[in-house]
């Protein structure tokens, strides 16, 4: 799912009107954005005090769930609201009934915050517990519950340029998008470039030479290069420019992969009729969807899957892996596995 710049304006102006609730869940693919929704309530409730006594923050793989509670039901300190974060609530193992008996109840004086992906890094949609749809019931009737989705592309060039105001810098959508296209649309990395731009040119107008001063005008081409034609008839050209960039070290084989599981998934989403709002850029992909057609775009995604998994499982030298996946996808051929080498690289 996506939406546009619209929607998160008016939910950041609705938060600043709108009465505090006891309760939230924000859930989603887009976590930049969420992460700063959150900040801007916690500063809304406790005055911008991001050190405050009232403030508790949890990760759902390590929280304790009791202690959190009765925080929770505890009177705040020197202050009207106590405010409680579970961040990564998709990770929570058990002790479900008791945040949903929580959630079914909630305390006035606190504000207890769900945040919640619902798609893991590769963008696979994650499977929550049967629980999980109880805590969304009650927070529903005692609460809000907020969707946070990925942009549009043309919204996200827009987004990217004002974030670039922020900084003090003036960028067009050209610019823009070449960005996008050079780190992906994960706004945490986006962030991470706009800073480094930010104090190598203080203000001023950056434009794409600029922009590869600082990027890298090889890494602005070379991933476009590769996702353009990986999966197209071309001989060896798409094994070369992958050579190239690991050799060159431009990106980590795990990003690459993460890279290449977002585009083939984009056009298989397409392929199932999912044209999205992007112009000329939908249409180039809707070209390539329908020259790959269902199946090969299916292998390439089933090999990269299996390449993602081993390489958090077993110690194969992941280059060879990569390039492993190429030779097979590009031959049409699915992945069986391959065991752990009796060396290390």
């Amino acid at each position: 799912m996506r939406t546009n710049i619209a929607y998160y304006k008016n939910l950041f102006s609705r938060m600043e009107k709108k009465k505090i609730s006891p309760v939230y869940l924000f859930r989603g693919q887009e976590r930049y954005i969420m992460e700063e929704f959150t900040s801007r309530l916690v500063e809304k409730i406790t005055g911008g005090e991001s050190d405050s006594f009232n403030l508790d923050i949890e990760y759902g793989g390590e929280v304790d769930i009791e202690r959190f509670i009765s925080t929770a039901n505890s009177f705040p300190f020197l202050g009207e609201r106590r405010v409680l974060i579970l961040k990564e609530l998709h990770k929570l193992k058990g002790k479900w009934k008791e945040i949903i008996s929580y959630a079914n109840n909630p305390v006035p004086s606190s504000v207890m915050v769900f945040l919640c992906d619902s798609h893991d890094e590769s963008g696979r949609r994650l499977r929550h517990p049967k629980d999980y749809s109880y805590l969304e019931a009650a927070i529903k009737k005692n609460g809000e519950i907020i969707q946070f989705d990925f942009l549009y592309v043309n919204d996200l060039r827009e987004y990217v340029k004002r974030r670039a105001e922020r900084s003090g810098l003036e960028m067009d959508s050209k610019t823009a998008g070449a960005l996008i296209g050079s780190v992906g649309e994960d706004l945490y990395n986006i962030q991470n470039e706009l800073d480094k731009l930010s104090l190598v040119y203080e203000k001023g107008k950056i434009s794409e030479h600029e922009l590869a001063s600082v990027v890298g005008r090889y890494r602005l081409n070379a991933i476009d290069e590769l996702l353009d034609c990986a999966g197209l008839s071309q001989g060896n050209r798409p094994i070369e420019i992958l050579s190239s960039i690991l050799n060159s070290g431009v990106e980590r084989p795990s990003v690459v992969i993460y890279l290449l599981i977002r585009h083939f998934l984009t056009l298989l989403k397409i392929k199932a009729g999912h044209s999205g709002k992007g112009g000329y850029y939908y249409k180039r992909l809707g070209d390539k969807a329908d020259k790959l057609g269902t199946r090969k775009i299916l292998v390439w995604l089933e090999n990269l899957r299996l390449a993602e998994v081993m390489m958090k499982s077993i110690s194969y030298p992941e280059e060879i892996l990569l390039e492993s996946v190429f030779i097979h996808s590009i031959r049409g051929i699915r992945i069986d596995g391959i065991e752990d080498p009796p060396y290390r690289m």
